[in-house]
């Protein structure tokens, strides 16, 4: 481009010949510039349109690629600049260009899990696995994911406290959100003095009741029956599907409810063997 330039430079000025040379070297990191500038622009065009009018949680992980993007846009449009003038300046380019290679290879090799916990992320956000406000299980750990990063997820546990886990940690985790609803379970030990169907109407009945006047359930209360057996007593269990902010409050609601109501009854303490 710049051999083209100058030869029309001199078949159409009287300029002496160096002139020329760094008048076209001058005009081709000119247009250069103009043209990346002309990308960046366009990249940063595309990636606004693509946030506008999109749904809470789709629109939180766009932002966050949309960040990530801009960023990356930035430093190729800058290294290809760079590379370019230097070029235009005489510098061999090859040299330098082989000593970034080795410099990010040894940085790769430094920063393993760096590098880990940032793909890890970008994979997470691009994909939708998770958003913001989702109740999820890593290990053995429970919590409302409060923000998802590049490098980190920070998850809102039940007691309160801030779980920081890096991406690359991530390997595997179980999603309560993703299927509509969470089953709050509530197992309930029965004396064996105790009429098992009597308990099984009951525990029914209960979970009824408070679907039909909380309105929280996703559907209806289920017992599924005897689910094992300790000593003399009978392990019953009823388990009800609401959503994932809503389950320790409802197990604790059922859990009062069931024993207002074997009070009742007069039926032995849970677990009481008469």
């Amino acid at each position: 481009m710049t051999a083209g330039l100058e030869a029309l430079l001199a078949r159409w000025t009287t300029l002496e010949a160096e002139t020329v040379h760094a008048i076209a070297r001058l005009a081709v990191i000119a247009v250069t510039a103009v043209v990346l500038l002309f990308a960046y622009r366009l990249v940063l065009r595309v990636i606004t349109r693509l946030l506008r009018d999109r749904p809470g949680h789709e629109a939180a992980r766009l932002r966050t690629l949309a960040s990530l993007l801009t960023s990356l846009t930035r430093w190729v449009v800058g290294f290809m600049a760079i590379v370019i003038v230097l070029r235009e300046l005489g510098v061999d380019v090859l040299p330098v260009l082989v000593s970034a290679g080795v410099l990010g290879l040894a940085i790769g090799f430094g920063a393993q899990a760096l590098i880990r916990d940032i793909i890890t992320g970008f994979f997470l956000l691009f994909e939708g696995l998770l958003h913001v406000g989702d109740v999820v299980q890593i290990g053995s750990v429970t919590g409302t994911v409060e923000s998802i990063g590049l490098r980190i997820t920070t998850l809102r546990m039940d007691d309160g406290a801030l779980r920081v886990i890096p991406n690359g940690q991530l390997t595997e985790f179980t999603s309560y959100t993703a299927g509509g609803g969470v089953l709050a379970v509530v197992d309930v030990p029965v004396s064996r003095d105790v009429p098992v169907e009597r308990a099984i109407a009951l525990l029914r009945e209960v979970g009824e009741t408070w679907a039909r006047e909380s309105g929280a359930a996703l559907d209806r209360p289920d017992v599924p029956g005897i689910m094992g057996f300790s000593g003399g007593d009978v392990l019953l269990r009823l388990t009800m599907r609401v959503a994932p902010d809503r389950r320790l409050p409802t197990e604790a609601e059922l859990r009062r409810r069931i024993k207002a109501a074997f009070d009742r009854e007069h039926w032995a303490p849970f677990g009481a063997a008469g």
